[in-house]
């Protein structure tokens, strides 16, 4: 049988609201490489081939709205590093909905960082409701021979109070992380907006170390916040925080049935980070939401504390803001970021309410080279988007991918010794879908609308000269046009600790926003139900191994109907699983099948992901 729909990761609103979805797809790889010696931009945005276009593809559920549509508005913010958005500036237009930046503002960017954020909104013609949503790409500045100075701070950012007015913590304590600059000092801003010395008292006898008590009774807080900050040796290195005094309340529930359906999402869900030729990053903080709806009204979700972060990494689960939980993704001075030679990972973000899922934030960190060093960096990109829509993207049926690969600073893509092989995951595996091959005969891979169901996930391996080391980048291709849409369910939230946990996953199948082939229960236990009905269903976990078994009350008795052509499940449901490094386990082969999966703390290590491919 063909696979008709793969696990991916895309919430359905089977509300009869619309969902808006963005994707900002870009010309240009992430990255953009500064060699300081030469003075050179790779790619160069101020030149034709190297300008850089930002594309959104909107769509509502599952129709794309074409960018002509009038009623389809877009405006555009740009946000340098963890600072304020703020509005485009000089060499960032916009034309036609899209964004073009032609000139290279990431030299100018006070964190050689850059976030170019969408807000779209959608007048729906069927209900005359206004829908929203927000999209982002960040861009990040790779530069070789210079020792990177930075500065963040770190800590909880809210005092929260029960209604009888007793607050926790008592305390917070603020700490700063510098690399290669020295301490300045603490200052908060008063009520004029201006910056003023924290005041000194028995709590913090001196301003000028690295971590900070702060109380909410001392007199910096302007209503229910306070925002601080650290001064560095560096006047262009410093960090600011804010601390907020909130009212705890009550998570919300899922919606019953016949009610709005609920969908939660997050900003952004990439992070790169530039690490030096000893994979060590440095110190800073990045932000990503937290964002829910129920039907077309936007709720405020109930976040949990996420897990899988490599070491280095903490975050912060902040207070809601307009309905959406920040998360403040914190990265230590000269962490590597998990075991030697770790390129990239996945961290869990669990969410009770409105809905209860698990959300992944992927990390990824590229290596660049210290003082009279380089290394090699690859980058994967798709410049005509990465969504198929009714099995066409812009006009064709195929999708070009291509690789860039530099050496410092230098360009080896077009090098007769850089070599490439490109892959494809399936059924468990990285199948390769292109053998190794050198320069301009490699470098490039088209992907037809008739590869990808639902989505599909590519990789890149690329080295120079046979013997070295490889380098790798993943970009998932994503088609609209397939009528089936894998979605998993989590009964524990994904969540183990400290290798303890267990949960059942649940395969749903949908087609045009109806439910397929669905649950026969919701009852999943090792132990049978007391006083059933003829009829009634239950899946029983057993002893050993994660497939559970469906069983029946005959009226007399429970009967295994698993296999059942009457009873059991019409879809056929295969399960893999990949390590924390996005690596196949179990060999490759299928780790189990059927509809629901039982999982405990022995199938965990770090981080793994269950995918299922349904039949």
């Amino acid at each position: 049988m063909a696979i008709i729909a793969t696990g991916s990761k895309t919430i359905i609103d089977l509300s009869d609201g619309k969902s808006l979805s963005v994707y900002l797809g870009a010309n240009q790889p992430r990255t953009q490489i500064h060699d300081v010696n030469a003075s050179t931009y790779s790619p160069d945005w101020t030149t034709t081939a190297g300008k850089l276009t930002v594309t959104p593809v909107v769509y509502a559920n599952q129709t794309a709205i074409a960018l002509s549509n009038t009623a389809l508005t877009i405006t555009w913010k740009r946000k340098d590093g963890s600072a304020a958005e703020a509005a485009l500036i000089s060499g960032e237009t916009v034309s036609g909905k899209a964004l073009t930046v032609n000139k290279n503002n990431l030299a100018t960017a006070t964190s050689k960082q850059l976030t170019y954020i969408a807000y779209v909104a959608y007048a729906d013609p069927d209900t005359g409701l206004t829908i929203n949503a927000t999209a982002d790409i960040t861009f990040a500045l790779l530069t070789t021979g210079e020792d990177a100075k930075s500065a963040w701070i770190s800590g909880e950012q809210v005092f929260k109070y029960t209604a009888a007015g007793a607050v926790s913590p008592a305390q917070i304590t603020l700490t700063a992380n510098l690399q290669n600059v020295t301490m300045g000092k603490w200052q908060y801003k008063n009520s004029s907006g201006n910056w003023t010395d924290y005041p000194t008292t028995s709590d913090n006898a001196s301003i000028t170390g690295t971590t900070l008590i702060v109380k909410p009774t001392h007199s910096v807080f302007v209503g229910q916040s306070a925002t601080l900050r650290i001064t560095t040796s560096d006047a262009n290195i410093g960090d600011t925080t804010s601390i907020y005094k909130v009212q705890d309340g009550a998570p919300g529930g899922e919606g019953s049935p016949g009610q709005n359906a609920s969908v939660v999402f997050l900003t952004n869900e990439n992070i790169t980070y530039a690490g030096t030729k000893d994979g060590k990053v440095a110190a800073n903080t990045k932000v990503c939401n937290v964002v829910a709806y129920t039907g077309t009204t936007k709720v405020t979700p109930t976040v949990g504390t996420p897990t899988g972060m490599p070491t280095g990494m903490t975050i912060t689960v902040g207070a809601a803001t307009d309905n959406e939980i920040p998360l403040s993704i914190a990265v230590a001075a000269n962490s590597t970021l998990g075991a030697a030679g770790q390129l990239n990972g996945v961290v869990n973000v669990p969410v009770t309410s409105p809905v209860e899922t698990a959300l992944q934030i992927h990390w990824s960190k590229v290596n660049t080279g210290a003082t009279g060093a380089a290394v090699y960096v690859l980058t994967v990109y798709a410049p005509g988007g990465t969504v198929f829509t009714n099995g066409q993207a812009n006009d064709s049926d195929e999708l070009t991918l291509k690789a860039q690969y530099f050496y410092g600073s230098t360009d080896y893509t077009a090098n007769t010794k850089a070599q490439f092989l490109w892959e494809k995951y399936e059924s468990g595996s990285w199948v390769t879908v292109q053998a190794e091959a050198t320069g301009n005969n490699g470098n490039t891979y088209t992907v037809h609308a008739a590869d990808v169901v639902g989505s599909a996930t590519y990789r890149c391996r690329s080295r120079y000269n046979s013997g070295s080391v490889y380098n790798y980048d993943t970009i998932t291709i994503i088609d609209k046009t397939d009528n089936y849409q894998a979605d998993i369910d989590s009964t524990a939230g994904d969540v183990f600790k400290n290798t303890v946990g267990q949960t059942c996953l649940i395969c749903r199948l949908w087609q045009n926003g109806a439910e397929v082939d669905p649950l026969k229960s919701t009852t999943y236990s090792t132990t049978a139900p007391s006083s059933p009905s003829a009829g009634d269903f239950y899946y029983q976990i057993q002893s050993s191994g994660a497939a559970t078994k469906l069983m029946r009350y005959s009226g007399s008795a429970w009967v295994d109907v698993t296999t059942d052509a009457t009873y059991g499940h019409e879809k056929t449901y295969t399960w893999y699983r990949r390590d924390k490094d996005g690596n196949p386990m179990d060999s490759g082969a299928a780790f189990a099948t059927g509809k629901v999966i039982y999982v405990d703390g022995d199938d965990v290590t770090v981080k793994t992901v269950f995918v299922c491919e349904v039949e």
